[in-house]
């Protein structure tokens, strides 16, 4: 099965649990990476959300003082899409909110339509970074900031450590005693294994056309936000 296809039958799999998971794994922590990673917007207006998931990122657009007018949720999960809609019911009265399925690499409008973009937890999952990036560059204006957060790899020894033990040994047995998918939550580690290190990601983007770009660890590096200047 490709990838797009794992992932997305996946995440039909363990879309009822999968915001509770998300605070369980993070001690509670997500949410707050999240308003990180949006703070590095600047003045968003028209953002496009990408793999929106069950829209926590929007959640967080909708507390800001002055929201965005328009969050369009792109992503290939109806039923992660279906959960957002009913999460997000009241944020539709300060901002307009569209719910797009959709893939990333062929992201159904103009160019240069949007100023800011963001993801949460997701680079990960993706079959073509390179192709993403170059949608981007299209759909997106001239001085649009993206802010992508992802778990990341610890660029210190000891947290290094004790995090991988943890995600790695632990994160797949307790999970899978809230979902009963146990493939679901071994892809979770294996997709780290097997994801880019923070550097090596700057540099794929970097080689992608975007020079503006940098990195903040969160907690030495469990976590990383990824921005990125057109």
């Amino acid at each position: 099965m490709a990838k797009r296809q794992f992932i997305k039958k996946m995440f039909s799999d363990i879309a009822g649990d999968y915001d509770k998971l998300n605070r369980i794994i993070s001690f509670n922590l997500d949410m707050y990476w999240r308003r990180i990673a949006i703070s590095r917007l600047n003045n968003p207006q028209r953002v496009l959300d990408l793999c929106a998931g069950t829209g926590d990122m929007a959640v967080v657009l909708s507390e800001l003082d002055f929201p965005p007018d328009e969050v369009v949720l792109l992503d290939i999960n109806d039923d992660m899409l279906r959960l957002a809609k009913n999460k997000l019911n009241g944020a539709g009265k300060r901002m307009k909110l569209h719910y797009i399925t959709a893939d990333v690499e062929n992201i159904p409008f103009d160019d240069d339509y949007f100023d800011s973009v963001t993801m949460g937890f997701s680079l990960r999952n993706l079959e073509n970074i390179p192709a993403m990036l170059k949608e981007l560059d299209r759909v997106c204006k001239k001085g649009a900031v993206m802010s992508f957060l992802d778990i990341a790899h610890p660029e210190s020894k000891i947290v290094a450590r004790m995090f991988y033990l943890y995600f790695y040994k632990l994160v797949p047995i307790y999970t899978r005693l809230f979902t009963g998918k146990k493939y679901a939550y071994n892809y979770l580690p294996a997709s780290l294994k097997a994801f880019h290190k923070q550097k090596e990601l700057i540099k794929i983007i970097k080689d992608n056309g975007f020079e503006n770009v940098s990195y903040q660890n969160i907690l030495t590096g469990i976590c990383a936000i990824y921005t990125i200047t057109k």
